[in-house]
């Protein structure tokens, strides 16, 4: 990477009007320059203010290092998964000694900390939805954050069963269990797997025995 020193004032100015027009000489040797233009004054000198823990580079999968070599090299190595170690030693140090750019160094830093997004939930505190781990639940939702639902299970007020002697005949039972509305199993914090209940969800849910097996 080259010093910014041995670039002269000209050839730097040059550079940041042809890229944004926003530089302002105010005196000789002296500049006031917009952020955008500070980071190409930065990338000359090698200068990126990113923060992180670079060491984390090692811990990424191959594929990922592999699409970033494509990017930026314009071209790939091939048979790089046989031996994924070697191969992204390879490409760091061909990304490194380079074609290293305040770009390339946020796209890695991006790499190694994703942003979270921030879920969009079409739901209301005190909407009923159902909740799928396993098999669905009916419940309430109690609380909504920026990522997750807080959620309570309605709890079960009586059990009527197609079948009440099934289990001494060894034969099939279906039990309807319906919901008590006005008391709430623990609540949990749920991100995903919620739905609007079909009409035929909202007063019970059902269980099918098999007690012939």
């Amino acid at each position: 990477m080259a010093s910014l020193n041995e670039f002269t004032d000209e050839e730097l100015i040059a550079e940041l009007n042809k890229r944004f027009e926003k530089v302002v000489i105010t005196k000789k040797k002296s500049f006031y320059i917009q952020e955008d233009c500070w980071n190409i004054v930065k990338e000359y000198a090698g200068i990126y203010n990113i923060t992180t823990k670079w060491n984390k580079l090692e811990k990424l999968g191959v594929d990922k290092v592999h699409d970033i070599f494509k990017i930026y090299a314009k071209g790939r190595l091939t048979n790089y998964k046989k031996n994924p170690y070697e191969a992204k030693k390879i490409i760091f140090k061909h990304l490194f000694s380079t074609r290293k750019s305040f770009k390339l160094m946020t796209d890695l830093n991006d790499l190694i900390n994703p942003k979270k997004e921030d879920k969009v939930f079409d739901y209301n505190v005190g909407d009923e939805v159902m909740y799928y781990s396993g098999s669905g639940r009916l419940g309430k939702i109690i609380k909504i954050n920026k990522s997750s639902i807080t959620w309570a299970q309605f709890e079960v007020s009586h059990k009527v069963s197609d079948n009440p002697d099934a289990f001494k005949y060894q034969t099939y039972e279906t039990v309807k269990n319906y919901y008590d509305k006005s008391k709430t199993m623990k609540p949990k914090c749920i991100r995903s797997n919620i739905s609007k209940p079909e009409p035929w969800q909202v007063d019970y849910f059902e269980e099918t025995h098999d007690w012939g097996r």
